[in-house]
C-alpha cells in the first residue's frame, strides 16, 4: 500500500471512530432539557425536613409556594436532597438558588450520583472530588455546566457551606437528556459470543467498546482467539483492567511474543467504568475511563490468526490459549459495541450471530450494598451490643492504603481490660488486655493495605479468640488467653471520640482512614441506613452510603521509572536505582 492510500484510510479510520464515539457515547448537540420540573412529588426526598412547608418537594427552582425551598431540620455536613429521575438519564448541568425571600442558602456542595439509591459516588474533575460554588443570595440562580456528563437515575445534593446568618436552604434544576442503554447482566457463570463475518474493512480498523460493573475484583471480559493459541483477552485482575495480546507460537515470535498493558485501579466499586479499545494495523489505544495507552504492536497483529469470534464475559469452550483456568465475569456489562455493531441489541433480538452460554438477563441487578468511608484519624462509628454475652463475634471488610489503623475497641463486660483489633505493618492484629494479666496477641495476613476488599471475622469465647483473614483457613490465628471473655455494651469501629465525650474507648492506635461495608455482630448485620438516619448508635467524621477510596498512583507521577505508593492522604516515590532524585524523580 502506498503512502498517500494508506494516509487515506488512516484519515478515514479515525473519522469513522469519531462518529461512532459521538453516536455511542450519546453525546446530542442539545442535551440540555429541564428534568426536575416535571418530577412528581414522591421523586425528591432528603435527609430531613424543617417542616412541612420547608420539604424537599418546595425544592424546584423559582418555586415560591410552602417556605420557598428545601430546609433540613438541622444544618449540618450530613444533610442531603436527593431526587429521583426515574431511569438513568444523561445530566449535563445543574443550577441552584436559596430559599425563596430567605436568608438561608447554600455557598458550596457536593454533587453524588447513583444507579439504586444506594453505594453514591461523587463527581470528580480533574482528578480530584469537585466542590461546586453556590449561592450569595437567596434568589439569583447559579449554573453550573458539568466538565463532563453524568449517566445516573438518582442524584443527590450535599451542602458543605451556607450562609452563616441562615441555614441550608436549596431551590434546584438539573439539566440533561434521556439516555439509552442496553445492559445485560452476567452471573459468573455464562458468556455471550458473538460471531461476524470479515468484511473487507475490518482488516484496517477494530473497535471495542463496553462499559461494565462489578463488585468482583477477577474476570474476564472479553476473549478472541485463533488457530495457533494467538488471543487477545481483557481481563480484570485485583481491581485493574490488563490487555493481554499473546502470539500462539512464541517459538517463531519470540522478539515480543505477549503484550501486558494494564490500566485502571479500583474497578470493583459497582460503578460503571467505560473500556475502549481501537486497533488499526499494529497502532493500539487502550482507554479505560479518561486514561489511555498507545502503543505500536511492532509487528504482532501482523502475524496474529484470530477467529471471527469474539466472547464477553468469560471463555466458553476449552481454549486453545490454555486460558480455561480464567475466572468468568461477575456483573453487568453496558452497551457493548464490536465496530459500530450494537452486541446486547443483537442477543436482546436472538439474532443468529449470538450465542449465549448460561443464564444472561436483561437488566442489571443492583447489589443493596451500603459501605462506610472513614475520612480522618477522629473518625468513629458507635454500635451497641448485649452486654455479658460470653461470645463476641463480628465480622467486616474494609480497604485502605494505610499500613496502621484501628479497627475495633471493645471494654469487655465487668472487666478493666478490653479487646482491641487493629492495622499493624499491613497485617491483622488481636489484643486481649486486662491490668496484672500478660497481654494476648494474634496476627494473620499480610500486606492488607494495598486497596483490596479484605474480609475479617473474629470470635471470642470464654478463654479462647481468633481470627480470620479473606475467609481462608490457612490466614487464621487463634488462641487461649488466661481470661473469661464476655462482651461489653459498646464496639468502637475506626477509632474513639475523643475524651470530652466521656466514653471507656481507650486505643493506643491511630484511627482507621478507609472503607468498610458488611458490618455484623453477633451474625447480624449492621444496618448503616439507621445509623445515618440517627435510630441507631452514633458516629463521628463518616460518609455513609459511600466508598471515598482513590488511587493516588493513577495517574502515576512518578517519573523515570520510580515505584509509587500512597496512604490515603498522599503518595510517595521510590527513586532507588532509577538516577533520578525529588518527589517524582524528576532531577
Amino acid at each position: 500500500m502506498d503512502s498517500v492510500t494508506e494516509s487515506f484510510f488512516k484519515l478515514l479510520f479515525l473519522l469513522s471512530i469519531h462518529d461512532w464515539n459521538t453516536v455511542v457515547a450519546g453525546n446530542k448537540y442539545n442535551c440540555d432539557d429541564q428534568l426536575v420540573s416535571a418530577l412528581p412529588q414522591s421523586s425528591f426526598s432528603s435527609s430531613s425536613e424543617l417542616s412541612s412547608s420547608h420539604s424537599p418537594g418546595f425544592a424546584r427552582l423559582n418555586r415560591r409556594d410552602g417556605a420557598g425551598g428545601w430546609s433540613p431540620l438541622v444544618s449540618n455536613k450530613y444533610q442531603w436532597l436527593q431526587i429521583d429521575l426515574g431511569e438513568r438519564t444523561e445530566i449535563t448541568a445543574v443550577a441552584t438558588q436559596g430559599g425563596y425571600g430567605s436568608s438561608d442558602w447554600v455557598t458550596s456542595y457536593l454533587l453524588m450520583f447513583s444507579d439504586s439509591g444506594r453505594n453514591w459516588k461523587q463527581y470528580c474533575q480533574e482528578e480530584s472530588i469537585w466542590a461546586f460554588s453556590g449561592n450569595t443570595n437567596a434568589d439569583s440562580v447559579v449554573h453550573y455546566k458539568l466538565q463532563h456528563s453524568i449517566k445516573a437515575r438518582f442524584l443527590r445534593f450535599v451542602p458543605l457551606d451556607w450562609n452563616p446568618n441562615g441555614r441550608i436552604g436549596m431551590r434546584i434544576e438539573v439539566y440533561g437528556c434521556s439516555y439509552r442503554s442496553e445492559v445485560a447482566d452476567f452471573d459468573g457463570k455464562s458468556c455471550l459470543l458473538y460471531r461476524f463475518n470479515q468484511k473487507p474493512m475490518s482488516a484496517l480498523k477494530d473497535v471495542i467498546s463496553l462499559k461494565f460493573k462489578t463488585m468482583q475484583s477477577d474476570g474476564t471480559l472479553l476473549h478472541r482467539e485463533g488457530q495457533n493459541g494467538d488471543h487477545i483477552t481483557l481481563e480484570l485482575m485485583k481491581g485493574k483492567l490488563s490487555l493481554l495480546i499473546n502470539l500462539g507460537d512464541a517459538k517463531i515470535h519470540s522478539a515480543n511474543a505477549q503484550i501486558n498493558i494494564t490500566l485502571g485501579s479500583l474497578l470493583d466499586d459497582e460503578h460503571w467504568h467505560s473500556v475502549l479499545i481501537e486497533h488499526f494495523n499494529n497502532q493500539v489505544n487502550f482507554t479505560v475511563d479518561k486514561h489511555t495507552h498507545h502503543f505500536h504492536a511492532k509487528g504482532e497483529f501482523n502475524y496474529l490468526y484470530l477467529d471471527y469470534e469474539l466472547s464477553f464475559g468469560g471463555i466458553p469452550i476449552s481454549g486453545k490459549s490454555g486460558t480455561l483456568s480464567r475466572k468468568n465475569f461477575q456483573g453487568c456489562f453496558e452497551n457493548i459495541y464490536y465496530n459500530g455493531v450494537n452486541i446486547i441489541d443483537l442477543a436482546k433480538r436472538h439474532k443468529p450471530q449470538i450465542y449465549i452460554v448460561g443464564n444472561i438477563s436483561f437488566s442489571c441487578s443492583e447489589p443493596q450494598m451500603v459501605p462506610v468511608t472513614f475520612l480522618s484519624s477522629s473518625s468513629y462509628l458507635a454500635l451497641p451490643d448485649m452486654s455479658g454475652q460470653d461470645e463476641v463475634s463480628i465480622g467486616f471488610q474494609f480497604r485502605t492504603w494505610n499500613k496502621e489503623g484501628l479497627l475495633l475497641s471493645s471494654k469487655l463486660y465487668q472487666a478493666s481490660g478490653g479487646l482491641l483489633l487493629y492495622l499493624s505493618d499491613g497485617k491483622i492484629k488481636m489484643s486481649l488486655y486486662k491490668p496484672g494479666k500478660p497481654q494476648s496477641d494474634i496476627s494473620a495476613g499480610a500486606g492488607l493495605n494495598n486497596g483490596q476488599w479484605h474480609s475479617v471475622f473474629l470470635s471470642a469465647k470464654r478463654n479462647r479468640m481468633s481470627i480470620m483473614v479473606d475467609n481462608d483457613g490457612t490466614l487464621s490465628a487463634h488462641a487461649t488467653v488466661p481470661m473469661q471473655i464476655y462482651s461489653g455494651d459498646t464496639y468502637y469501629i475506626g477509632g474513639c471520640p475523643n475524651n470530652g465525650n466521656g466514653s471507656d474507648c481507650k486505643s493506643p492506635f491511630v484511627g482507621f482512614q478507609g472503607c468498610m461495608r458488611l458490618i455484623s455482630i453477633g451474625n447480624k448485620a449492621v444496618d448503616l441506613i439507621s445509623i445515618q438516619q440517627n435510630s441507631l448508635g452514633n458516629f463521628s467524621d463518616l460518609q455513609i452510603d459511600l466508598c471515598g477510596i482513590i488511587d493516588r498512583c493513577l495517574p502515576n507521577y512518578c517519573e523515570h521509572g520510580g515505584e509509587c505508593s500512597q496512604s490515603w492522604n498522599s503518595f510517595y516515590c521510590n527513586c532507588t536505582n532509577t538516577g533520578y532524585m525529588g518527589a517524582t524523580c524528576h532531577y
